[in-house]
């Protein structure tokens, strides 16, 4: 799986979890979206509002230890 699934699998799972703030949670639903079929890249994400981009980072740190 790319890393652009897989982020946007992570981000879902920590909207499942109430891991992120509920405020983020429409932009982290159109994030999956755009990642899932190729719209945006994960590149792309550093752009975004700080608490997009901390909810990136923090998935993205979920991967890595998962994948450890």
């Amino acid at each position: 799986m790319d890393q652009q699934k897989m982020l946007a699998n992570e981000l879902s799972n920590m909207l499942t979890e109430n891991k992120l703030p509920i405020t983020i949670e429409e932009d982290i639903h159109e994030i999956c979206r755009g990642l899932q079929s190729g719209e945006i890249r994960v590149n792309d994400l550093k752009e975004k509002d700080p608490f997009v981009v901390n909810a990136v980072q923090e998935a993205m740190g979920r991967i890595t230890k998962h994948n450890s």
